[in-house]
């Protein structure tokens, strides 16, 4: 039964390189790359794992990046001042570099707590000036500060950057530079970063093996197609992992994806990436000869109801719906068209940074006390800084946008924001509970972690995933 879990490990995303002309290993080098240092052999005996496929094995034209600025991708260090994060290259090996101090965390939480109760209370300048006080004035590589000063200072960041908009009456503030600066390479270090952490943390296996075990355990035994429903696809390694299992285990079974692109929310992904996901899906289930289909359905948040023609009356319908992949105020919505469609099963994952229903500071710091345990466990992972540094450039920080813009956007409308679990029962939503397969996935997984630290917890239904006393995602089901 554990084997499942070694298999599923190969399957879904163990190890590949991003490969482009411009970056192709030297052809002495060995096919395949060394499976990251918590996965042995056995979880590492599949050539055609999804990810490898995605950069490597099965180049796609649209990473032909002949001109690629390799420094581009390296994390510089950082400056931390009042303007925010920004990666500045120091103009001499020379500059100071002082260690930062319990202090400096005190002070940047404290200057975020401020903001975060000013912006609940409606005083919006005065969060901006709170916000705008140099927290730290120095450059340091990125490793060197602790989890609690990298957390608030991203989440301070965030919220400076949140709040300030077009229609404000200050002309003086200007806005502030992105996290990095517009350019064509940006999926490729996306992928670049999401395999790094993919192959570090335990946190996206445990997600997605939840998931798909749900999946299975209530469809898969009757279903002749089983129609998935992202409302956050990612890059899409899940359903490969899913492939993998309905080839092996339910042959004969037809798998279509629909990625549900939703105008103006924080899981939207760019029309490159997803064309990307299209055609690697559709090898893999080839090379699997599992049947296939795989689109892509652009939704305005002001209406919902083109969904209402994306599934067959025959298929058997499952929904991925991340906390958080929708906008609040467009949830109920959602639901109900989800019913109305004859949905069979909703999963849903849980970062903990959404907390949506509880008052505005108090949802800040839920999220940023969720970010720390996941540096934290990083760190204990003994993360090397640059690639530390690049995870949390390219996918820790640009969640911690999302998470702050939402909950700015929210406001002070709680009535669309109910606790999640809470607005799914009271949309009919049944929930379903954690399967032992799942729980004993989950278990073989973190006994072949090198640290100890992660724990799991059944609770409610659900399963969560805890680096010691903090919570790192859970995932839920629900019959519809």
């Amino acid at each position: 039964m554990i084997s499942h879990t070694d298999d599923r490990l190969a399957a879904s995303s163990s190890s590949f390189t991003l490969t482009s002309p411009g970056l192709r290993p030297p052809t002495h080098a060995a096919s395949t790359p060394p499976p990251p240092p918590w996965l042995d052999d056995a979880d590492h005996h599949h050539d055609n794992t999804f990810l490898h496929w995605v950069i490597n094995d099965h180049h796609h034209p649209l990473l032909d990046l002949d001109d690629v600025d390799l420094d581009y991708a390296k994390p510089a260090p950082f400056f931390f001042a009042d303007r925010g994060l920004h990666h500045h290259h120091p103009a001499s090996s020379s500059f100071p570099n002082p260690k930062p101090t319990a202090d400096d965390n005190t002070s940047t939480v404290e200057q975020l707590v401020q903001a975060a109760k000013l912006t609940e209370a409606g005083d919006v300048l005065a969060a901006r000036h709170i916000l705008a006080r140099p927290a730290i004035n120095y450059r340091l590589p990125a490793s060197a500060a602790p989890p609690l000063l990298r957390s608030a200072l991203y989440f301070k960041d965030a919220l400076r950057r949140a709040l300030i908009s077009d229609d404000d009456d200050s002309s003086s503030s200007t806005p502030p530079p992105p996290l990095h600066e517009p350019h064509p390479h940006d999926l490729l270090l996306k992928l670049t970063a999401y395999k790094s952490f993919s192959d570090l943390s335990p946190l996206l296996h445990f997600a997605h093996f939840t998931c798909v075990q749900a999946v299975l355990d209530e469809l898969a035994p009757s279903a002749s197609c089983i129609h998935l429903l992202d409302f956050d696809i990612g890059v899409g390694e899940q359903w490969a992992s899913l492939m993998h299992d309905l080839a092996h285990r339910h042959p004969g079974v037809a798998l279509k994806v629909t990625a549900l692109n939703v105008t103006a929310s924080s899981s939207s992904h760019h029309p490159l990436q997803l064309q990307l996901i299209h055609d690697t899906l559709s090898t893999f289930a080839a090379d699997l000869s599992v049947p296939f289909r795989f689109a892509a359905f652009n939704l305005d948040a002001t209406d919902l109801t083109p969904l209402l023609a994306v599934a067959a009356a025959t298929d058997a319908i499952a929904v991925h719906l991340p906390v958080g992949s929708v906008h609040a105020t467009a949830v109920p919505s959602v639901l109900h068209l989800v019913r109305r469609l004859g949905a069979k099963l909703v999963v849903s994952v849980d970062r903990g940074c959404d907390r949506g229903e509880l008052p505005f500071a108090a949802h800040l710091l839920q999220a940023l006390r969720s970010t720390v345990s996941l540096l934290e466990s990083l760190d204990a992972m003994g993360t090397d800084s640059d690639v530390a540094a690049k995870i949390e450039r390219f996918w820790v920080q640009p969640k911690i946008q999302e998470c702050v813009r939402a909950a700015v956007g929210v406001g002070g409308d709680k009535t669309a924001a109910s606790a999640w679990r809470a607005t799914l029962a009271s949309a009919g939503f049944v929930p379903v509970q954690v399967s032992s397969m799942a729980e004993a996935q989950a278990e073989s997984l973190l006994k072949k972690l090198p640290v100890r630290g992660f724990r799991l917890e059944r609770r409610a239904g659900s399963l969560f995933l805890h680096w010691q006393r903090g919570e790192l995602a859970s995932v839920s089901a629900w019959r519809c």
